[in-house]
Parts: structure tokens; sequence; C-alpha cells
């Protein structure tokens, strides 16, 4: 099976950007996908005057990964079923704007193929070997180990990307999402 890593760009100055204050209130929970952390409750957050007034269907703010309502009907659609949604609606009261969207956070699993990936370990004396600050490069991924999984993170490495399958990726592609990209993901052979 093919996977992919789904990123937006976070450079677009047309793009709106979340406030930082939000940011640092999900951060923690999305960090290391600790669901435990957050709750569903909708939250409002006015928008950064640092960005645009285009809402795109999917905003990458650091490790927040944030999806359009039009994303998540998709998504709902499709039946994926594992992942934590907190709605958030976002305001610029000035201009009367107010859009909705949604945390959506993908569950880390323990699904990397780690003698196929290259995995850096950061030295520190302080750590034991399985306390070791881990990044996969080259990632490879366990099929077996995904199941029914269509989107995802990586367990047990500090890696933030998302990973989805290519049946996931090929719906959104035609679905023309803004702002939704894909890096295919190397494979076994």
């Amino acid at each position: 099976m093919k996977y992919y890593i789904m990123y937006a760009e976070t450079a677009v100055e047309e793009y709106f950007k979340p406030n930082d204050m939000l940011k640092d209130e999900l951060m923690e929970g999305c960090l290391n996908s600790e669901f435990q952390y957050l709750n569903h409750e909708a939250i409002e957050s006015e928008i950064s005057e640092d960005g645009g007034l285009e809402f795109p269907d999917f905003v990458i703010s650091g490790c927040v990964p944030l999806i359009s309502d039009k994303f998540k009907r998709l998504l709902d659609d499709l039946k994926v079923d594992n992942l934590f949604y907190k709605p958030i609606i976002f305001t610029f009261n000035s201009l009367g704007i107010k859009e909705y969207y949604y945390l959506a956070l993908p569950p880390r699993i323990n699904c990397l193929n780690w003698d196929e990936s290259n995995i850096q370990a950061e030295e520190n004396e302080f750590l034991t070997e399985g306390e070791l600050i881990q990044e996969a490069e080259d990632i490879v991924i366990n099929d077996y180990a995904v199941g029914n999984y269509k989107i995802f993170k990586l367990a047990n490495v500090t890696n933030q990307e998302i990973i989805v399958t290519e049946e996931i990726k090929n719906i959104i592609e035609e679905a023309k999402l803004e702002n939704v990209y894909f890096a295919e993901l190397k494979g076994v052979d």
C-alpha cells in the first residue's frame, strides 16, 4: 500500500492565521495526540492580525491541524472515524467574519518499519535508550500495523507529519480542497 504525508502551505500571506493564544491552548494535546488534554467543546477565537482573510480547507499552525467544514464533511462521508474533532469558530469581529473549522487530530499509531526507516536519535546522557528523542527520516510504514486507519501520525518518534492512505489522498485531490498537498512516502521493494 502507498502512503503520503499530507501537508499545507504555511507561508501564504492571504491565508488567515490562528492567534497565538489558541495555538498555545491546543499545543499540549496536539504535540503527541494526547486527547485527554482536549475536550470536544467549541471555542471561538479571533484570527491573528498577521494573516490574511482567505480561509482554505486545510491549515497547519505549528502542530495544530485545522480543517474546514467542507473537509470534515468529506472525511465523515469516507467514514474516517479515528480523528479527534474540536469545533473552532474563527472570527474577525470588526469585519463581521465568522468561519467554522475543526481541530482534526489523528492518533499516533505504532506502524513505523524501524528496520527500513532511517531513525535519527538525539544523544543525551540523562536519557535511557527507551527515552531517546527520535525522529524518523525516510519513513517506511508497516502495512499490517496500520490496520483500518486511513489518517494517522507515527508513534514513538517526534515527527508531526500527518500520514494518509492512497485512497484518502485520491479522494481529497478529486474534491479539489484548497491548500491540501501530498508527498509520497517511499515503500519497501
